[in-house]
């Protein structure tokens, strides 16, 4: 009977060093490979700041990300409404809302030319393309979600390891409009950070823990 609770008392205290030692590995890990993202981006954004100035028309975009999205009907109508054809910053979002809501929707033909329109009329030397590479981002996601779970992990890889390279998919965010913008808005880059996130997490294996990380930082 001891003997057994011997054994018993051991097995327990093994598994919770198992899970102290993970933890702190994982904890480790998690804070150096992620820094790339939550420090070294835009400097150190303050993810929990009251003081955000996001505009109505940027609050839209940022719903306009979320699954279901296309029948959600306030958002088709306020986009409907607010339709444009300028080069102004607010159109650039508007624009990019559409081309948000055509994606969930299944529409990526026209969801993904809404984009490029959006980009080609507004003055990109002026603008932090944030809501650009959050649509980019969204989609890769969607296509990846419906990918088979071997090509899924090798192309999230890719994805992360090019963002974090090169600053962006297609365009970089490593601007002096996006540090500013980042100051302004945070709430945009707590979402393509969370966004990031997500994509480590279909990348599995030391990705996933760095994803898990990020999600426990900054939420």
């Amino acid at each position: 009977m001891k003997i057994k609770v011997f054994f018993s008392i051991s097995f327990l205290v093994a598994i919770v060093w198992m899970i102290f030692v993970y933890g702190r590995v994982g904890g480790s890990l998690g804070e150096r490979e992620s820094k790339w993202i939550i420090k070294d981006m835009w400097g150190l954004v303050d993810f929990d700041s009251q003081q955000d100035e996001t505009e109505e028309y940027q609050r839209i975009n940022l719903s306009s990300l979320r699954n279901g999205s296309s029948k959600n009907q306030e958002l088709i109508t306020y986009v409907v409404r607010n339709g444009c054809q300028d080069g102004s910053e607010r159109c650039y979002f508007i624009m990019m809302s559409a081309s948000n809501l055509l994606i969930d929707g299944g529409e990526y033909d026209s969801g993904l030319r809404g984009m490029v329109e959006a980009m080609n009329r507004v003055d990109s030397k002026n603008i932090c393309p944030i809501a650009y590479e959050l649509s980019i981002l969204n989609y890769k996601i969607k296509t990846l979600i419906s990918d088979e779970p071997g090509s899924m992990r090798s192309r999230a890889r890719v994805i992360i390891n090019k963002i974090k390279r090169d600053g962006g998919l297609v365009t970089s965010l490593r601007t002096k409009s996006c540090i500013d913008l980042s100051k302004k808005s945070p709430e945009y880059f707590h979402a393509y950070t969370l966004l990031i996130a997500q994509v480590m997490g279909l990348a599995g294996g030391d990705f996933a823990k760095v994803g898990d990380y990020i999600r426990s930082s900054i939420q």
